[in-house]
């Protein structure tokens, strides 16, 4: 009990007079006092609460003490941790392993103190604070107190609809954090593969007419092109886990295989492309909550139209539907596919291949008519190897 508050009054105390002496500054409390604290503040609590209050009032009167008698320091990192490190030498009377693992979170929020300056001031932009806010505010107030009960059948469901746009954010949010941590020799990658995850029918549109302008090399854009589509698949077993974790089960590994497959040819028709330049923009956004709405009312228009044929038409109009929806936007599909029922159902099932194999076939000729011959045969071939080989796995997958 008493050593492992002595050993969380230590560890702090070591980070604060490494920090004293680093930056010559005088402050009222090192190692050996933060080592007292902590002892303290576990005799004191041991001798019963109204001890442990009292000592908690001396530790925090010394603290505002400090305070005011350094009227150069405008900061009081080091007073509160002072007052932290005496109730978490006075945890360690009920639970120590907790309490150690509060004194080690707190030395390192103490030691990246550069770092997060660093990053408040200088790595974050202001919009990209706004859009953090903005996603927090949705996970964490929005999304609670969303109604999750559907309007219709299995559609139209306030809280998935809410949690589809949260997700299409968070993963440009990541994608977008991506592109700013990694190297800028994979700029065109990085590009590409959150450019997917917005549209990957754009972005492989985009970068075909690069190529039928002479603006760019086939198989370059044909590797990020497929990079993007790397994208598809990762944003559509995101989709997928929202909705349906049976449904998650059977297509994950398969998916992943996938996405592998794309990834691999992906680099190996990029790895000689000459590095990009990444330029770094104050206005940066870390998402677009316009694409992304764009695309969750897409889902949701979507999955409600398939609900409707399959209503009107019984299992072709749930086919009929996945393989039109298809064409334009492979999410929305299979979301609408994953309500409808379970991978058992043998229609449901074959909806969910039949869609994947039409969205293949129209990204292809996506490529074909946007970038030329060459574009489409350094696409193409991949893409359909892929698709083939993820339903080949979903089908195996069913059947064992």
């Amino acid at each position: 009990m008493f050593a492992s508050a002595l050993g969380c009054g230590l560890l702090i105390g070591l980070e604060r007079e490494r920090s004293k002496q680093r930056e010559n500054q005088h402050s009222f409390a090192g190692l050996r006092s933060f080592a007292v604290c902590a002892l303290l503040g576990a005799m004191c609590f041991l001798f019963g609460p109204v001890i442990g209050v009292t000592g908690a009032a001396i530790v925090g009167g010394m603290a505002i003490f400090s305070i005011k008698n350094q009227p150069d320091d405008p900061g009081i990192t080091t007073e509160l941790a002072f007052v932290m490190t005496y109730f978490i030498g006075a945890m360690c009377l009920w639970n120590s392993s907790l309490a150690a693992g509060l004194a080690l979170c707190l030395t390192i929020i103490l030691m990246a103190k550069h770092s997060m300056h660093s990053l408040a001031g200088k790595w974050i932009t202001e919009a990209e604070f706004r859009d953090g806010l903005f996603l927090l505010a949705l996970i964490l107030i929005a999304l609670p107190l969303t109604p999750n009960a559907p309007l219709w059948g299995p559609a139209l469901n306030p809280y998935t609809i809410l949690k589809l746009l949260t997700l299409i954010l968070a993963v440009q949010s990541l994608a977008h954090i991506a592109k700013r941590l990694l190297s800028s020799k994979n700029a065109m990658i990085l590009s590409a593969l959150a450019s997917g995850f917005v549209s990957s029918t754009a972005t492989i549109a985009s970068l075909g007419m690069e190529v039928r302008a002479g603006r760019a090399d086939a198989k370059s854009n044909a590797g990020a092109a497929l990079m993007s589509c790397v994208a598809t698949l990762l944003q559509l077993l995101i989709i997928v886990a929202g909705l349906s974790m049976l449904w998650l089960k059977v297509v994950i590994l398969p998916t992943l295989i996938a996405a592998a497959i794309l990834a691999l040819c992906a680099y190996l028709l990029l790895r000689h492309t000459a590095p990009a330049v990444q330029t770094h923009q104050s206005d940066s956004r870390m998402f677009s909550l316009k694409e992304a709405g764009i695309i969750a009312a897409t889902l949701t228009l979507i999955q409600a139209g398939v609900y409707g044929l399959t209503l009107w038409l019984g299992d072709a109009g749930l086919i009929a539907g996945t393989l039109l929806a298809s064409l334009f936007e492979i999410h929305a599909a299979m979301a609408a596919v994953v309500i409808q029922g379970t991978p058992a159902d043998q229609a449901v099932f074959f909806a969910f291949i039949l869609g994947l194999a039409a969205h293949a076939a129209a990204k292809s000729a996506n490529a074909l008519l946007t970038g030329g011959w060459k574009f489409f045969l350094a696409f193409a071939p991949i893409q359909i190897l892929h698709m083939a080989v993820l339903i080949i796995l979903l089908y195996w997958n069913m059947q064992i």
